[in-house]
């Protein structure tokens, strides 16, 4: 092939190219989309957090620790309002004793049978925080509800999978919520984290609960449970962080 004509084949491929290029090009930059609104509006707060329980429910429990998720929705432009819903599960009592599966085998096959008493606090409301700053304090209140529950199950003794597992008791009561914190700036670039530190008081409450020691056994597989019933004020602290864009 003459220089001349590698030349006007290099110059067909080359216009005939160029537009393919433009439009890979333009597709890349479509995929490109920017956040949603509601995306650049939302956050979330994953938080540890402890049961301080208060009056009468003081008198029967003690402290409790789990964790608790919170869903933030930013209602204004600039973050002075938002709309907040926590939930979380606490555990503030746990026994344990190992038994014999079975009478008719004898003691060759143990198991561990374990009752744990959880509070699972709940609740949706407004918030008012300051937007901006190396520190930004919150408010916020609302509605909420406590979930009170006892669960004994078994496990193996040479593993840590449950195979049967019983609700021996359970109850619930609705209160009002006002809490506060403090919003403390990590990392704020495309994504941003912020130290969340608060605590929530949950009043006016009202519920029956068991307690470590409240489920007896006797003879003939039977049990005698001896429930408990008060105010169910507390306060929530929780130590997490909360991540949004």
């Amino acid at each position: 092939m003459s220089v001349s004509r590698f030349a006007r084949a290099a110059l067909i491929g080359i216009a005939a190219a160029s537009p393919l290029a433009a439009q890979d090009t333009t597709c890349i930059d479509c995929t490109r989309r920017e956040p949603s609104e509601l995306a650049r509006r939302s956050s979330g707060s994953f938080a540890f957090v402890q049961t301080r329980p208060l009056g009468g429910l003081a008198e029967n429990i003690g402290f409790g620790y789990g964790l608790n998720a919170a869903y933030l929705l930013r209602l204004d432009q600039k973050g002075f309002l938002s709309l907040r819903t926590d939930l979380g599960i606490t555990q503030y009592g746990q026994e344990s004793m190992r038994v014999p599966l079975s009478s008719t085998i004898g003691g060759r096959i143990q198991v561990k049978v374990s009752t744990d008493n959880y509070i699972v606090p709940m609740s949706i409301g407004p918030q008012l925080q300051v937007p901006t700053g190396p520190i930004r304090p919150y408010i916020n209140g609302g509605i909420g509800a406590q979930a009170f529950f006892t669960d004994s199950h078994v496990d193996g003794s040479d593993d840590d999978h449950d195979f049967a597992h019983t609700t021996n008791q359970h109850d619930w009561t609705s209160s009002w919520v006002a809490g506060g914190g403090v919003f403390v700036p990590l990392y704020m670039k495309k994504m941003s984290v912020l130290l969340d530190l608060g605590v929530q008081y949950f009043g006016s409450g009202h519920a029956r609960y068991l307690r470590p020691g409240s489920i007896e056994d006797l003879p003939n597989a039977q049990i005698r449970i001896t429930s408990f019933e008060s105010d169910t004020r507390l306060a929530l602290v929780h130590l997490g962080v909360r991540i949004g864009l």
